[in-house]
């Protein structure tokens, strides 16, 4: 998400409390039902678009024509079709969280369990277990690997600051002290489930995590353990 606002770029990785921290910063404002949360990608906003590094890989080709055919789409919160300049893209606070990549996939199966609009979208029924959903769903649709989101076109990753789910509030502090605002209490929106990821995994799909999301959990230091 953009905000000219608070002058910055908010990365929101599906299932790290994106939904909260949009909600903050007013992308939600007068925003009702589905359809406001913005989970564009960092090359979504990167400036400028065209460079030799866009055609480097499939996922750059792929989000570069995401890009400009998002320029046409409707959407049902306004806000999602805000842009920045360069000028804007280099300048603006650029941020985003993370989360334990095995904790993350928990979250959005129960997530997924509890709304018949996503079990129809992903051709998928109540009765399909945890473990099963992760042989199908690993590194696809929101569960992509989180550097999905995070790196440019050249492979960097060019933000200021990159927060934890696992310490939500005290980073999100640190946020509001950069773009100076009065500290900022989240609100439970999206709210997960508070069982313990741990006791649903077994050994094959503790497995499928561990080489799916090898490069955050190497970059970030997570372990199935926490």
């Amino acid at each position: 998400m953009v905000s000219h606002e608070y002058r910055c770029i908010f990365i929101h990785i599906p299932k790290c409390a994106g939904t909260s921290i949009e909600n903050a910063l007013g992308h939600l404002n007068d925003h009702v039902g589905r359809g406001g949360q913005d989970h564009r990608s960092i090359r979504m906003f990167e400036m400028p678009l065209f460079s030799p590094y866009v055609f480097s890989s499939r996922d750059n080709m792929s989000e570069a024509v995401r890009r400009i055919k998002h320029k046409y789409l409707a959407v049902k919160n306004p806000r999602n079709k805000l842009t920045v300049t360069k000028e804007q893209f280099d300048s603006y606070f650029k941020f985003a969280f993370v989360r334990n990549p095995w904790s993350r996939a928990f979250s959005w199966y129960t997530n997924v369990m509890q709304d018949e609009a996503h079990l129809q979208r992903l051709n998928l029924t109540r009765h399909v277990s945890f473990n099963e959903f992760v042989r199908q769903q690993s590194g696809k649709g929101e569960l992509k690997p989180q550097m999905f989101w995070l790196k440019s076109f050249d492979g960097s990753i060019p933000l200021n600051f990159i927060g934890r789910f696992e310490n939500l509030a005290e980073d999100f502090q640190k946020i509001c002290e950069v773009l100076r605002l009065d500290p900022i209490a989240l609100p439970h929106r999206g709210k997960g489930s508070n069982q313990d990821y741990r006791d649903h995994y077994d050994e094959e799909s503790k497995r499928i995590i561990e080489e799916v999301y090898r490069e955050e959990i190497s970059a970030f230091g997570y372990s199935f353990d926490g």
